[in-house]
């Protein structure tokens, strides 16, 4: 039995069997898949990604508070992870490299079922647009209800960010939601996957194959030294973290599929990657800009071959939340916002950087876990299933076929009299 299709077993309980509140809990908030190839480590390592985009977040607005540049290094683990948690985002960009790059390789190396286009873009669109178009309609309009901004400010933006431009037009984050940089930087890889891994993925030598991929990683990295250092972000300061996906997926559809997981080695590797990625963070950016891609690549493969790593990121309290990582991600910095300016006259900032790291986190934890909770199970969950437009489009057909053509004159009529 596939990993996929016990997962889905666990939502069935014994006919005339109650499941336990846990279980039924999991099984409405467990995130929908209709690939056979879901891996549960990866939402786990999302996970940890949103985990650190959060505390750099929640740290920013401690570091101003306590008086001193957000990037400022701290003299504890916990700030100094903190200064460094934005870079969670990269994560996210191996994953997307590696989730989006599985299938092609599949195809291209191991016989599997070509990929549909039309149905890849339809799918990003169908399950990436509604939860994004909400939720920055919905930030915009606060903007405007609460007088932050005037209407004439905010709608270009808006239209900016819906397109996916406002990197590029505006050259700053977006005014209506800063974390939205990201995702047109994850749009720009979507739109070259399917060109990308037809170019890499139809080299047959192995060797040959994964040599190109990480050469074109380390020239990507080589130019952010020199010509793309400081431009807006875009896809060409980011391409080496989607490289590293495509060779993590490369090896995972031919390599590790005819040998089994675990090994000492992966563990050892897994424990070690993790202070490894801060090292590399805090490297020179020289040394950083090469470091950091390895090691992350490194921490990842870890975490699907290793036996404590696959342990740990595949239990439901870890892959259930960070199923939820794309609600979380789009929701969580407008509520810091909030929680932080209604907290900044009540409670008193400890002097210390953990303590006030620790406290901050605590407050922000449970109305981000309702409000992006409640985003997720209202919005983003539905739309996970790919016939939610089908469905919607019958829905909708037989609400208005209910105004049937013999309807219309009579209440026609009976205004008339």
């Amino acid at each position: 039995m596939t990993r996929a299709r016990a997962g889905a077993r666990q939502d069935l309980a014994p006919v005339g069997v109650r499941p336990r509140f846990g279980e039924w809990l999991q099984a409405r908030l467990r995130r929908k898949t209709t690939s056979a190839r879901f891996i549960p480590e990866v939402d786990g390592l999302r996970l940890v990604a949103i985990a650190l985009v959060v505390l750099f977040h929640v740290g920013v607005y401690v570091a101003v508070r306590q008086g001193f540049a957000p990037s400022a290094p701290a003299h504890s683990w916990l700030g100094r992870i903190a200064v460094q948690g934005k870079h969670g985002v990269q994560l996210f960009f191996i994953l997307s490299g590696f989730i989006l790059g599985v299938p092609f390789a599949a195809h291209r190396l191991a016989g599997g079922t070509k990929v549909d286009l039309r149905r890849y873009f339809l799918r990003r669109v169908t399950r990436l647009e509604p939860p994004y178009l909400l939720a920055m309609l919905g930030l915009a309009a606060l903007l405007v209800m609460t007088g932050r901004y005037p209407a004439g400010t905010v709608l270009p933006h808006l239209a900016a960010s819906l397109g996916y431009v406002h990197n590029l037009v505006y050259g700053r984050e977006s005014l209506v939601n800063s974390v939205a940089w990201s995702l047109e930087v994850e749009i720009q890889f979507y739109l070259l996957a399917p060109l990308l891994a037809a170019a890499l993925f139809r080299i047959r030598s192995p060797a040959l194959r994964r040599s190109i991929i990480v050469a074109l990683a380390a020239a990507m990295a080589a130019l952010q030294l020199t010509a793309v250092r400081g431009w807006t972000p875009n896809l060409l300061q980011a391409l080496q973290y989607f490289l590293a996906g495509y060779l993590l997926a490369d090896l995972y559809v031919t390599d590790w599929a005819r040998s089994p997981a675990g090994g000492r080695g992966w563990d050892v590797a897994w424990f070690a990657g993790w202070p490894l990625l801060l090292w590399s963070l805090e490297a020179p950016y020289a040394v950083a800009v090469f470091a950091f891609p390895a090691v992350a690549a490194m921490v990842v493969a870890a975490s699907l071959r290793g036996k404590v790593g696959r342990w740990v990121l595949s239990r439901p309290w870890v892959t259930v939340p960070g199923g939820m990582c794309y609600s979380i991600y789009l929701l969580h910095y407008p509520v810091i916002s909030a929680v932080e300016r209604a907290a900044a006259g009540v409670i008193p900032m400890p002097s210390t950087v953990p303590a006030a790291l620790l406290l901050h986190l605590a407050l922000n934890a449970v109305p981000i876990a309702l409000v992006c909770g409640a985003f997720y199970v209202l919005v983003e969950r539905p739309c996970m299933d790919p016939r939610w437009p089908e469905r919607a489009w019958r829905w909708m057909s037989a609400w208005f076929s209910r105004r049937t053509p013999a309807e219309v004159p009579a209440r026609v009529a009976g205004q008339s009299r």
